[in-house]
């Protein structure tokens, strides 16, 4: 997990972050008995020089990573299980993390298909031409859309394409805070700049947001 954590946090997280920056995201789950949708918040608790406190909860579970902004570093990491039991693990080297983090995706890349064209078993994600609008509440904000650039190739149709682009389009905002939920790059851990920029999440397959602050820059 925590390989995980530092492997992927440097594409979670704005330069520009402030105190008081939040977001909360509705998580989809189809297989869930749940009645009330999962929730997962991101929040800035602190800013000081270059360096933020963000705070993330999710399923009973408390997280904290301190951030130098300026040079993306993870300082700090720390949190509390749901049984309320502090975990302050002693940050992995980057050797480490990548030893780690290659045995992940083998294990990863030994359930995938072969049978798939290549663009489709490791896909590249392009911003598509237009943006579009998504409705928050009485708002509506302007978004760039990303998704998986199909290639053409035999027996696969234009429909099939189409179909694929709106199954794995991903939105995002520039009047939204980029602070992304942890599990949520475990579906991108091979495409990682599907969140370049500074633009915050929107909307993708599983995860919607439902509230956001962006303090004053």
């Amino acid at each position: 997990m925590l390989a995980y954590v530092q492997s992927t946090f440097p594409h979670r997280f704005g330069i520009d972050l402030q105190a008081g920056d939040y977001v909360r995201y509705e998580i989809a789950d189809h297989h869930s008995q749940r009645e009330e949708p999962e929730l997962c918040s991101l929040e800035v608790t602190e800013r000081i020089a270059n360096v933020a406190t963000i705070k993330e909860e999710f399923e009973g579970n408390i997280l904290y990573y301190r951030i130098d902004l300026q040079s993306n570093t993870l300082l700090e990491y720390w949190g509390y299980d749901e049984d309320g039991i502090e975990q302050r693990p002693l940050l992995l080297s980057s050797s480490e993390v990548e030893s780690r983090m290659l045995n992940m995706k083998s294990q990863n890349g030994k359930s995938s298909n072969p049978n798939l064209p290549e663009g489709i078993a490791k896909p590249v994600f392009s911003s598509l031409a237009q943006r579009e609008n998504f409705s928050l509440g009485r708002s509506s904000l302007n978004c760039l859309v990303r998704a998986i650039d199909v290639p053409v190739v035999e027996d696969i149709t234009p429909d099939f394409r189409q179909a694929v682009q709106e199954l794995t389009k991903v939105y995002f905002s520039e009047a939204v805070p980029k602070l992304l939920p942890a599990k949520l790059m475990a579906a991108y851990l091979d495409n990682p700049e599907v969140f370049d920029g500074n633009a915050g999440l929107v909307k993708q397959s599983k995860y919607q947001i439902n509230d956001f602050h962006r303090s004053d820059r």
